[in-house]
């Protein structure tokens, strides 16, 4: 018998059994003799708890509903699951606590918001450039979530540079290894590949496809390759947070837009006018950092990645 530093039960589940699936003896454990007659248990406390679990008249402790984790405690690396038992003999009534921890299967593969994204480049490009990819998803733990990437098949004009954040965000970007040559390939095709960390591994991919244009066209392109701005916790709603600006072609009409991950995870928290590249608070802050992408489109408004 195992309990934690509060002095509760202990006990472990794996996700996904099937409803009625024993979890503990929690009589015989807490030392309490249950005939039925003379014992009775009953689970109180918060949700969901007493919807995930039930308890007979003899003290054994089941499951209620099968529990899936990833929904539960997504991306987390502890899943408690905090019950308390009454157990009542008599008049006398005593409380036994116990805390279930909820074992992650790897039963999510890592996934991308989109099948392919279009990246188009200026023949002109100059080697070492970074471009941004997207991220894949993965609702299980971190032990079985996304641990890497890798572009297949490899490619001789672009490498990958992965990067944890200490926003615990993860920053991919393609990096270009030589010039382009657009007379002797207009299109280069790969596929970004996300792996997690589970046995079996799973994986998800997302194909990368990159335009090569002619050397007279000028894209659009920010002043600096990345920003790092200080905003106060207590900053209102409506603050402005940065002004951002790129560059393009005479006459090109540069639209401003988050990311698709940025817009899912920070989009309550930041807005960007997609005309001036002003970025600004829009809801309350509750983190020590935050990692926004940004991109700009010339005559489009879909970001694409």
């Amino acid at each position: 018998m195992k309990t934690d530093d509060e002095g509760r039960l202990l006990y472990r589940l794996t996700e996904e059994q099937p409803v009625d699936t024993l979890v503990a003896n929690v009589a015989g454990d807490a030392g309490i003799t249950a005939d039925g007659r003379d014992v009775r248990f009953v689970l109180i406390g918060d949700e969901p708890g007493p919807t995930l679990f039930r308890i007979a008249g003899d003290g054994l402790l089941r499951t209620g509903a099968v529990i899936d984790r990833d929904r539960l405690c997504p991306r987390q690396p502890v899943c408690p699951v905090l019950v308390d038992v009454a157990v009542q003999r008599g008049v006398l009534v005593t409380i036994v606590k116990v805390r279930v921890e909820i074992v992650d299967l790897n039963d999510n593969a890592p996934t991308f918001a989109a099948p392919e994204v279009q990246f188009r480049l200026a023949e002109s490009t100059p080697p070492g450039i970074l471009f941004p990819l997207p991220v894949a998803a993965d609702p299980d733990g971190p032990a079985n979530g996304v641990v890497g990437y890798r572009v297949s098949p490899e490619s001789v004009e672009f490498a990958l540079r992965v990067q944890n954040l200490s926003t615990g965000d993860v920053d991919v970007r393609l990096v270009l290894n030589r010039p382009l040559d657009r007379q002797r390939e207009q299109r280069h095709t790969f596929s970004l590949v996300a792996f997690d960390g589970g046995q079996p591994q799973l994986s998800g991919s997302v194909v990368i496809s990159i335009h090569v244009d002619d050397v007279r066209q000028y894209l659009p392109r920010f002043d600096n390759a990345s920003y790092q701005v200080l905003v106060r916790e207590n900053s209102p709603p409506g603050s402005i947070v940065i002004r951002l600006h790129a560059s393009a072609a005479a006459g090109a009409t540069i639209i401003y837009s988050f990311s698709r991950r940025t817009r899912a995870v920070y989009g309550n928290v930041f807005a960007i006018n997609s005309t001036t590249g002003l970025v600004r608070l829009i809801g309350a802050l509750d983190q020590d950092a935050y990692n926004l992408s940004v991109c700009t489109v010339s005559n489009s408004n879909k970001c694409p990645y």
